[in-house]
């Protein structure tokens, strides 16, 4: 684990109504969060708040998904899975699957390595990103085409929302700036 500093990011981690909140550097790869994200996971204990059954975690680190917000000032669009999440994938799948995938052209390593750290992919301190693995009840594990369209129902996030003493409905922010309203 990362010991805060103020050089460190707070990562908000959601799935279903539990944040985890994990102090990361910057430049710290998807890969070693998701490690850091499961040993969290461990020493707890992920309830279906539905339910209230304990939900099995999965195998390894390497099987939870990172998504991030479709759109940083409205959380009721959802999640989509991240681009560093595609990497890995189209990494997998070059394995020599068919002619044209044996020789695939790769990005460049400093490029793809570049999206494969939060400052790389565009969060910012405080930043959401939702978790996920295949049998966690909110994703069975096939490629969905609502995935490419935000796939919000793929993530099973609850957003905490209240109403303030002036009858507005609030809802739980995502990580994108305030607009001012004057």
């Amino acid at each position: 684990m990362i010991t805060p500093s103020p050089q460190t990011w707070t990562l908000r981690l959601k799935s279903r109504k539990t944040t985890v909140l994990l102090h990361v550097d910057p430049l710290q790869t998807f890969e070693n969060i998701k490690s850091h994200l499961y040993e969290a996971l461990q020493e707890t204990e992920l309830k279906d708040p539905e339910t209230n059954a304990s939900i099995p975690l999965p195998g390894t680190s390497s099987e939870i998904q990172l998504g991030r917000p479709v759109d940083h000032n409205d959380a009721q669009h959802g999640f989509q899975l991240g681009e560093w999440e595609y990497a890995v994938n189209e990494e997998e799948d070059a394995g020599g699957k068919g002619k044209g995938k044996a020789k695939a052209s790769k990005p460049a390593a400093g490029v793809a390595n570049a999206k494969n750290c939060p400052k790389g992919a565009g969060l910012k301190d405080g930043a959401v990103l939702a978790f996920r693995w295949a049998g966690d009840g909110t994703w069975d594990g096939e490629d969905d085409a609502d995935m490419e369209q935000g796939g919000s129902n793929m993530w099973g996030i609850k957003l905490a929302s209240f109403e303030d003493a002036y009858g507005v409905n609030n809802e739980t922010d995502v990580g994108g700036g305030r607009e001012f309203e004057g």
